[in-house]
């Protein structure tokens, strides 16, 4: 079928699907066991996100236990264990009134204190937080207003802080105390509607029906505990496997089947097709300066110049993925547009650019250096391209690099391993993703305060204009003034080559038709199962 066609196709059947899929739970069967499929490669380190920084976590822990606000499907900030919030004009104090009806899935009960507990937990160097600290910022205090009332103190304007509580984890005070930080994701004692059950690596995670469940995210529209009888997350090694389980009958859903699995869903009998864009950096890639060959600017624009990923994406994807231009995708409300012309593919332009750092073309198809400081004359142009999936991506961009003169090694690791070339300052090229409507996430990755175990700060690229962009970033309470800066920032972070953006993949979500009340959140990240029944 050509591509422009299926993509019509494909889009009207998405909208289609999205109202019967997220239509009202059924009364009928009220109850059932779902297994969701999922790729191995997004299977944490750790199912504690006040410790392990990666998304998924985020929505694994969301099954055991609910936070101070939730984002709902429409992308609005709504309650969830706080009925209410006020946020000083200056951004500086955040104070939020708790529900009086929450105890924790042990019997502890929750309060403001519980809420303090969790917040200097993550905050404390024991818990070796990756990212959730550095979100935090520099909080000066929580104060206990009364019981049920929790304020959050700053010296200086934090705007990020309500994506912080919506994304932050809330513990039993008594099971975590119980438990080292590293012990305690075998645990997980929160006060959602499933309690954790067990966790087989590299195979599956089960969570059970809490019974004791009050209803406490604003999302569920049925009162009381969930309707399901557990949650089985199943963890597929095989991409193409990945895609096929929910028409297999293996699976009730399959979370983000690879794009050209989507076909055979598209008319199918037995299920529907979501799909959600992912507003973030995309499938980004940061470069490490701090060695050759990528300290030297001009390699570092070669590499833009010499790929084209529009060409990538119809090779590989169909066409499906969505472009991603800079360090913000493409659908970011923050996406700086002159990232799109900034580098079109150019060969030529990469050929002069690599001569001019020294890499010459000798005949042999790989540029060998001369005269390059630091690198013995005669050594190869080899860069390696670290990613934890989408291997694809590389291999592709590999072909189009040869072009040039470099040699594009792609190598598929785990997430400590990455962690660790990172720590080490050992690798070139690294797969570094964060997924966010907020630009905040730009101070993340490139703000050298993070330089630091645990922080996204990973290129060592050090420029006081940038950095002083990523503080109004972080810290101005006008989200127009936060929202231009990010723009400003992103124009150095290109003009200085300093991230390859690749493409953005959409969330494609295969849902047997079973499945009733199943809510897809506001990224593509997230997902509710609040309401959900099978209907056998």
């Amino acid at each position: 079928m050509h591509r422009l066609t299926r993509g019509l196709r494909l889009s009207s059947l998405l909208l289609a699907t999205s109202v019967l899929a997220l239509g009202a739970a059924s009364s009928a069967n009220a109850a059932g066991d779902l297994i969701i499929a999922v790729q191995a490669s997004i299977e944490p380190a750790n199912l504690d996100y006040q410790v392990d920084p990666y998304t998924t976590t985020i929505l694994f822990d969301s099954f055991v236990t609910d936070p101070l606000v939730i984002v709902a499907p429409d992308g609005t900030y709504q309650p969830a264990l706080a009925t209410e919030w006020e946020i000083a004009p200056d951004a500086k104090t955040f104070t939020f009134k708790l529900r009086d009806d929450v105890i924790f899935q042990d019997g502890t009960p929750f309060n403001a204190e519980a809420v303090k507990y969790n917040f200097e937990r993550i905050l404390a160097p024991e818990t070796a937080s990756t990212q959730l600290a550095g979100n935090i910022g520099p909080l000066k205090e929580v104060q206990v207003v009364d019981e049920f009332t929790v304020r959050f103190v700053y010296d200086e304007p934090w705007v990020n802080f309500m994506d912080v509580a919506r994304k932050a984890p809330l513990w039993s005070p008594t099971a975590a105390a119980a438990s080292t930080p590293q012990e305690f994701d075998k645990l997980l004692v929160g006060t959602g509607p499933f309690k954790f059950s067990e966790w087989v690596p590299n195979d599956h995670i089960t969570f059970v029906k809490w019974d004791e469940y009050g209803g406490w995210n604003s999302v569920q529209e049925h009162e009381g505990p969930a309707l399901l009888d557990s949650v089985t997350i199943r963890f597929i090694g095989e991409p193409a496997v990945l895609g096929t389980v929910v028409d297999a009958g293996e699976a009730h859903i399959g979370f983000q089947i690879p794009a050209l699995s989507t076909d055979m869903y598209v008319d199918s009998d037995r299920a529907s097709l979501l799909s959600k864009g992912q507003a973030g950096t995309g499938l980004s890639m940061v470069m490490n300066v701090r060695k050759p060959p990528l300290d030297n600017k001009n390699v570092r624009q070669a590499l833009l110049y010499g790929r084209d990923m529009a060409q990538i994406n119809d090779l590989l994807y169909d066409g499906l993925y969505e472009p991603s231009d800079g360090p913000l995708n493409n659908i970011h409300r923050c996406f700086w547009p002159g990232a799109t012309d900034m580098y079109p593919n150019d060969p030529a332009k990469a050929a002069q650019l690599l001569d001019e750092a020294g890499w010459k073309d000798d005949g042999s198809g790989i540029r060998k250096a001369s005269g390059v400081a630091g690198v013995e004359d005669g050594t190869p142009l080899v860069v390696r391209w670290q990613t934890l999936h989408h291997q694809e991506i590389g291999e592709a961009l590999q072909a189009q690099l040869r072009g040039i003169g470099m040699d594009l090694q792609v190598q598929v690791i785990p997430g400590p391993v990455q962690l660790q070339e990172v720590q080490e300052r050992t690798f070139d090229i690294m797969y570094e993703r964060l997924r966010s409507t907020d630009p905040k996430i730009l101070d993340d990755i490139w703000n050298p305060a993070y330089d630091r175990p645990g922080g996204w700060y990973w290129s060592g690229y050090v420029n006081d204009e940038l950095t002083a962009l990523l503080k109004e970033v972080a810290s101005n309470p006008d989200d127009a003034t936060r929202c231009e800066a990010a723009k400003s920032a992103q124009e150095i972070i290109m003009e200085e080559a300093l991230m390859v953006p690749t493409l953005s993949d959409p969330s494609f979500i295969a849902v047997d038709n079973s499945v009733k009340g199943f809510k897809l959140g506001a990224e593509g990240t997230f997902f509710f199962l609040h309401d959900v029944t099978i209907e056998e």
